[in-house]
């Protein structure tokens, strides 16, 4: 390989260096996004779960009773 040869290898490695680089800041800030959105819905499930545990357990009939007559 000649000096221009490298030179061309060095602006590839640095073009590609940047562009994965680039993705990987990008990917982390999705990332980082994505686990702040999975603790707010965490805690709200948590806070929805203690809701319904603090009511009064109360059971009402699904069935409703008929009265059936002679044919």
């Amino acid at each position: 390989m000649n000096e221009q040869d490298y030179k061309n290898l060095i602006v590839a490695y640095q073009n590609k260096s940047y562009d994965l680089f680039s993705q990987v800041v990008a990917l982390e800030a999705k990332l980082t996004t994505s686990n702040q959105l999975v603790e707010a819905l965490t805690a709200k499930v948590n806070e929805l779960k203690s809701d319904l545990e603090k009511k009064p357990k109360t059971r009402k009939s699904s069935t409703k009773q008929t009265e059936i007559g002679e044919f």
